[in-house]
């Protein structure tokens, strides 16, 4: 599950629905109406990963939605880039699925775009280490490559700021 980050009041969600823009009001007044029938807004976006290896020749990391580049390239460090694939669009299409660094840095693919998708808000900072822990702990020991076995979790700089 991918939390959300904090959930609009039945108040806050009042005054989107008067917005002049369209689409934000649309979006709140859907959201209203499930308050108003007793529902409950989902804190959080179910998320199935999956990771499949072909013995030792090849892994594959399945991830849902429209995940950044920053997945990809983060998986290609953590385990052997030669032998590693990573998907996105798998089993599902929730929404954009952000890094950390996108979270950070908001706009569209951050938060904008859950309008679009039918989700209450953005995502809870944080979540990208929520995937990487789960795909860690699908991924067979054999891909992790030696260099991340043996570099310690902080490294000292070298000369020039720089780290190794």
């Amino acid at each position: 599950m991918l939390p959300y980050d904090k959930l609009p009041t039945q108040e806050q969600w009042k005054a989107k629905a008067a917005d002049k823009n369209k689409h934000t009001a649309h979006h709140a007044k859907k959201h209203l109406e499930m308050l108003e029938r007793g529902e409950t807004i989902p804190p959080a976006l179910p998320y199935l990963v999956q990771v499949w290896h072909y013995g030792d020749d090849l892994l594959t990391i399945n991830l849902p939605g429209e995940v950044v580049v920053d997945y990809s390239l983060r998986f290609k460090r953590e385990f052997d880039p030669a032998r590693t694939w990573v998907n996105g669009y798998t089993n599902d299409v929730p929404c954009y699925i952000p890094s950390q660094r996108v979270w950070e840095e908001g706009g569209y693919e951050a938060a904008g775009a859950m309008i679009y998708y039918g989700r209450p808000t953005r995502f809870a900072s944080g979540i990208e280490d929520i995937i990487a822990s789960t795909v860690t702990n699908l991924v067979p020991p054999n891909f992790v490559t030696e260099r991340i076995q043996l570099m310690s979790p902080d490294p000292e700089p070298q000369s020039g700021g720089v780290k190794r």
